[in-house]
């Protein structure tokens, strides 16, 4: 079995306190310098050469608070900068008069983000994760003050790309460097704070863009991830200290996989603008869609065969894939993200145009998901530190979703806030069992040198998940609202306006709303069943995955010796 110090030198880790225990150091520990020792071997004068490195570093109390307090932020800023944007839209266009340019506010930033996100894993191992992590800070702070300082929607459009790269890299060597400071058995908890830091943000986004735009202007929304991205960066800078990866700069360059780096970013833009684009910008059968789509797939191909046989050192290993707990992960990780943006992206339709509440009201109602998530996602963790079980909350949590999707069909004009409120925490409650068991499954399954590509590809393909279910799910509620009000309003011309604009819906008698509002209802209901079918396939595939031994420091050691005697009685026979 190969080490994280296997994957990064063959030297022994940098400075460097190791932490074998899954408790905090000690407060005598904590008073001993950060940077005091250099390898294991010199943490125990007397220890054979032979000693396996250890597989985590976790650092005295007070610089693993700090780091942990920097990784938060980042997942905040990461998060919030995917939605806080869309509440600052109206303002934008006001200024710039370009409404036919908005939706590459998102797309240049999803495309950016999602494309590059896969890479960070194999860069890490490359360049450390030090480094690798203070680049992703950098690009999205540049973006970011590139967007709040923009003077055209085309150099605002730029920044958004940049703010990407860097989110990408975020979101992605978070989890990477959580993993290699904490056991399996101790990260649970962790990883589940990370996720009720990400749905914190996704709910107060739109909230704090409005607020921006209303009181200040909307260029806060981005000068915001200034001064918070720099705490992030120095505290990062200063007490996050990894095994570094030995060798010249020329030599890690040689290491990139170039060729499958440049086809896979270049197959998912492919398929995420035709995505995005489709039934919007472009009908679903036009020549640039379908073209798309199918250099998208090709490119897929072409990526998958060339990793399978060119490189020496492949961004994604397709081997990998072979793993049971890996395919059943990834397969159900993508359809429950299809299901949960569904769901997520289609409910404040409902509590503001069905239930005629505010924007802001409207954010508010998503907070029994996060309470839900929240709730789970901890005691998941706090079950995994204690237990050292995992393996059945991925199909509980999927089967907890499907329920709450299904009775998200029930939503209609006169549904109490105790229903919605009620089913809203169950989907949160289902979510949160997935949140960092997922990732627990495919670390476990695989070779410690293959944790950062197992665990970047966890976060890569539910976001693709989300976004083929942002755009199947809307593709079947735009035609069934724009075929159930054409059957009801047969003569009126300007009857398909009210879905774009919904407070058109006003200029209507009582009568007529009430159609338009069962429009509706019968619209999302579509979408939901949508969801309920996704996250029925995410269920069943999360029952394939098994539970594997979670690694620690003091199993890791034990094997390695374990391993070497065997081999010693080999070579005496």
């Amino acid at each position: 079995m190969a080490t994280s110090a296997d994957t990064l030198s063959n030297t022994p880790p940098q400075k460097m306190e190791v932490d074998t225990d899954l408790s905090m150091s000690k407060e005598g520990d904590e008073q001993q310098s950060f940077n005091s020792v250099t390898s294991t071997n010199e943490v125990n004068p007397e220890a054979d050469e032979d000693t396996p490195a250890p597989l985590f570093y976790k650092p005295p109390t007070r610089q693993f608070v700090l780091i942990i307090l920097a990784l938060s932020l980042n997942v905040f800023l990461a998060s919030l900068d995917q939605i806080i944007v869309s509440t600052s839209i109206p303002a934008i266009t006001r200024e710039f008069q370009t409404l036919g340019d908005i939706s590459w506010l998102g797309t240049a930033y999803m495309m950016t983000a999602t494309a590059t996100q896969p890479l960070y894993g194999k860069f890490s191992d490359i360049f450390g994760r030090k480094t690798t992590m203070l680049f992703a800070n950098v690009m999205f702070l540049i973006g970011s003050a590139i967007c709040g300082w923009a003077n055209s929607m085309t150099v605002l459009i730029v920044g958004r790309g940049i703010a990407g790269i860097g989110a990408g890299g975020l979101m992605a060597m978070v989890f990477i460097i959580m993993s290699d400071m904490l056991d399996m058995r101790e990260r649970g908890k962790y990883i589940g704070f990370v996720g009720v830091v990400y749905s914190l943000a996704s709910v107060i986004g739109p909230v704090l863009g409005g607020a921006f735009s209303d009181n200040l202007t909307w260029r806060w929304s981005f000068w915001i991830n200034l001064p918070v991205g720099a705490v992030s960066v120095i505290f990062i800078a200063i007490f996050l200290n990894l095994p570094t990866p030995k060798g010249s700069l020329s030599d890690k360059i040689k290491r990139i996989d170039i060729l499958g780096s440049v086809i896979l970013m270049g197959s998912v833009i492919m398929i995420l603008l035709p995505l995005s684009w489709g039934g919007s910008k472009h009908p679903w059968d036009s020549a640039m869609i379908i073209g798309l789509l199918v250099g998208g797939i090709l490119a897929t191909i072409a990526f998958v065969l060339i990793e399978w046989k060119v490189p020496k050192e492949p961004t994604v290993p397709i081997h990998l894939f072979k793993i049971r707990n890996l395919w059943a992960t990834y397969s159900s990780l993508f359809f429950g993200g299809m299901a949960f943006f569904g769901i997520l992206f289609y409910l404040p339709i409902y509590f503001q145009v069905v239930k005629d509440d505010s924007a802001t009201i409207g954010g508010f109602e998503t907070i029994p998901m996060v309470m839900g998530i929240t709730i789970t996602a901890t005691s998941s963790g706090i079950w995994v530190l204690k237990r050292g079980t995992y393996a059945f909350f991925p199909p509980v949590g999927n089967f907890l979703f499907t329920v709450a999707a299904g009775l998200c069909v029930l939503f209609n004009q006169d549904t109490k806030r105790v229903v919605t409120v009620f089913v809203l925490l169950l989907c949160g409650v289902g979510v949160g069992c997935t949140v960092q068991t997922s990732t627990l499954a495919v670390q476990a399954a695989a070779k410690p040198k293959y944790m950062a590509t197992v665990t970047v590809l966890v976060q890569f393909i539910r976001i693709l998940g989300q976004v083929f279910g942002i755009a199947i799910v809307g593709t079947i509620f735009n035609n069934k609202l724009e075929s159930s009000l054409r059957a009801k309003f047969p003569s009126d011309q300007h009857i398909l306006k009210v879905a774009q604009d919904y407070t058109l819906i006003a200029n209507y008698g009582e009568m007529e709303r009430k159609w338009i509002y069962d429009s509706f209802v019968v619209a999302l209901h579509n979408s939901f069943y949508c969801s309920v079918t996704c996250s029925a396939l995410a269920f069943v595939l999360s029952c394939f995955v098994q539970h594997k031994e979670l690694k620690t420091n003091e199993t890791h050691e034990k094997y390695q010796q374990e391993t070497k005697k065997a081999e010693q009685k080999e070579e005496i026979v």
